[in-house]
């Protein structure tokens, strides 16, 4: 044998030796299986699910179906986008074994088929037909990106009642929580559609920024005190985009108890087409909650985003909210007139 084959030989022998794991001569009966689907005939069921069922990260939630909509049982049935259903069920009943690994417990960690827990790292999905019949459970381990033919990852999983873990072929995109379901943006008001922004402190202070007329190049402070100059009209005009492709963090149901207190702030926005929004946020254990109240036209919002956000509190990005509960004091220049 020359040298190239041995060399090439060799190479090949280390780039499989990753490839296979932990079954390095797998069992003839235990290669049965081998290009079949994971769960056969489950395409075929996908338009009867009704339930999904998330295990990840110590968590543990449902993704379910009334009717046509699928909502979020834990969030008070916050709507979830039909599109983000549809590709994660046909993908997991596209999964396709590619090979058998270790069947033994302590093994099941390195390929990340154990039992999921906080820290683990991996995932139980559980899919449900009408009468809580539960057609496909399996624990989602390691993903390696592209590893199979045709573009497809190698995930490694273990059906549950299974003991052997399984290398399958698959494009799998795991949700990482519970907000990963919905449509994350929540409102958008453009800074040009702004035409007064107020912002009412717990001490009843305020800072209002506007526009002198429609189309004007940036905003002005309006209550500035005397002898003060302002920051830069960018570091202003910044205040108005704060409902520009607002995304959330995640939601709950807005209880219908009054939600003010003694640390609330409130941010006024008013358009040039008579639309009102009042966005109020409070800080619940060290994190910025936030909801909503409209008035004036709305017919531009659907009445799908009016409802969430009047049935809703959420959690924003910490830039946002740092936006929303600016103070005058803020916009204050170090330097004086």
């Amino acid at each position: 044998m020359n040298k190239i084959l041995i060399i090439t030989l060799l190479a090949l022998g280390l780039v499989t030796g990753g490839y296979y794991l932990t079954v390095k001569n797998p069992e003839p009966d235990a290669q049965e299986g081998a290009g079949q689907s994971v769960f056969p005939g489950l395409e075929q069921q996908l338009n009867n699910i009704t339930r999904i069922r998330i295990e990840s990260g110590g968590e543990t939630y449902d993704v379910t179906r009334t009717g046509d909509q699928w909502q979020l049982l834990d969030k008070g049935g916050y709507p979830v986008l039909f599109e983000r259903v549809k590709p994660f069920l046909l993908a997991i009943s596209r999964l396709e074994k590619i090979e058998p690994k270790t069947g033994k417990p302590e093994n099941y960690a390195r390929l990340g088929v154990q039992e999921p827990a906080t820290g683990t790292g991996n995932t139980r999905i559980e899919l449900y037909v009408a009468g809580n019949k539960r057609v496909a459970s399996l624990i989602v381990g390691t993903i390696r990106s592209g590893l199979i033919i045709g573009d497809r990852d190698g995930i490694y999983v273990r059906v549950s009642g299974d003991s052997r873990a399984w290398l399958v072929a698959g494009n799998l995109k795991l949700p990482e929580k519970q907000v990963d379901w919905v449509d994350r943006q929540i409102i958008h008001i453009k800074p040009k559609m702004v035409k007064r922004l107020t912002i009412l402190q717990p001490d009843n202070s305020r800072l209002v920024i506007e526009k002198s007329y429609r189309g004007a190049p940036g905003f002005s402070l309006v209550n500035r005190p005397e002898g003060v100059r302002p920051k830069r009209p960018s570091e202003i005009n910044v205040l108005a985009r704060s409902l520009a492709g607002l995304t959330i963090e995640d939601m709950r149901n807005r209880p219908p108890t009054d939600l003010s207190g003694t640390k609330v702030v409130t941010a006024v926005f008013e358009t040039w087409d008579g639309f009102q929004v009042r966005v109020t946020t409070k800080e619940q254990n060290g994190q910025i909650w936030a909801w909503f109240d409209l008035a004036g036209e709305t017919a531009a919002m659907t009445d799908d985003r009016q409802k969430k956000l009047k049935n809703w509190i959420y959690l924003l990005p910490s830039s946002r909210t740092a936006w929303l509960r600016a103070k005058l004091i803020d916009l204050k220049s170090a330097s004086p007139l």
